[in-house]
């Protein structure tokens, strides 16, 4: 069963995840012009904000469950889930 001390960390780093997402947001907006979808330049500016999103935050929350899957009673349902989730390095070998 996890702790208090889990669910701590998890809070301390679902904020860390936020945070970085919204200083890249900040940055693209302020920095480098804004964001655009119709083709200009800036469109690319879009880029950074869904990777630190996608392969940093959401990646990084699936290497946290990943781990808890294999002690839960439906293991199965979870170990299929996480082994097909890029976010856990080594997948095939650490299982």
């Amino acid at each position: 069963m996890a702790s208090g001390w889990f669910y701590l960390s998890c809070l301390l780093l679902g904020s860390l995840g936020s945070m970085c997402i919204l200083f890249t947001i900040y940055w693209m907006q302020y920095w480098r012009g804004g964001f655009a979808w119709n083709g200009s330049i800036y469109m690319f500016n879009w880029h950074p904000v869904l990777m630190v999103a996608g392969m940093v935050v959401f990646y990084g929350g699936a290497g946290w469950a990943s781990p808890l899957s294999s002690s839960s009673p439906a293991s199965g349902a979870w170990a299929l889930l996480s082994s097909s989730c890029p976010g856990r390095p080594c997948g095939c070998a650490a299982s």
